[in-house]
């Protein structure tokens, strides 16, 4: 039961990185990624990581999780953050069979999408079922049909290391929106 709470409570976590706007400021760093692979896994400004050890640690305290549970948590958390941020392409019947449970590249590609209402969901980290339980579940997008980043920090000569370190201390652009048409082709999960 507390694996699932520690997951759970990070759930909640990257919900707060992305509506609290001080939160965001340090979280953008990791969605102006122009390329989305096992980088992106490790693309976080460390102010994020800083308040991320204290929210975490007082989620550990909170649920009241053994430290064996911690640790073997904190492993599986670090092998699906690598997993999800991969540019892996499954065939698409076993991802769908997969994303009933934990949260796959496909699904976390939409999560790092220009389009807002895209980068506003799927915010689960091993367990696939939070986004269910609170709405904020995006399946149906092409994998094809995503693009990246967020269209306020598309040029990439402005992604410097030195300029990603100092992103959230200067006023964070408005997001310029990008919508996709709906088509209707889209080869979603849920077919």
């Amino acid at each position: 039961m507390a694996f699932v709470l520690l997951d759970y409570s990070n759930y909640i976590w990257h919900v707060l990185l992305h509506k609290l706007p001080f939160m965001w400021r340090f979280h953008l760093v990791h969605h102006t990624d122009l390329d989305l692979d096992i980088s992106t896994a490790f693309r976080f400004h460390f102010g994020e990581m800083i308040g991320s050890v204290f929210f975490r640690g007082a989620a550990v305290l909170l649920i009241g999780a053994s430290p064996a549970i911690v640790l073997i948590y904190e492993i599986a958390f670090e092998a699906a953050t690598l997993f999800q941020h991969s540019n892996t392409k499954l065939p698409l019947w076993f991802e769908k069979v997969l994303n009933t449970l934990i949260v796959t590249p496909r699904m976390h590609g939409i999560h790092h999408s220009m389009v807002k209402k895209e980068t506003d969901s799927n915010y689960s980290i091993i367990f696939s079922f939070w986004d269910r339980i609170h709405k904020t579940v995006r399946l149906n997008i092409h994998q094809q049909k995503i693009v990246t980043g967020v269209p306020a920090y598309a040029d990439e000569k402005e992604l410097s290391i030195g300029n990603l370190l100092k992103l959230p201390f200067k006023a964070v652009r408005k997001w310029k929106e990008d919508e996709r048409p709906n088509d209707g082709n889209y080869n979603d999960l849920r077919n």
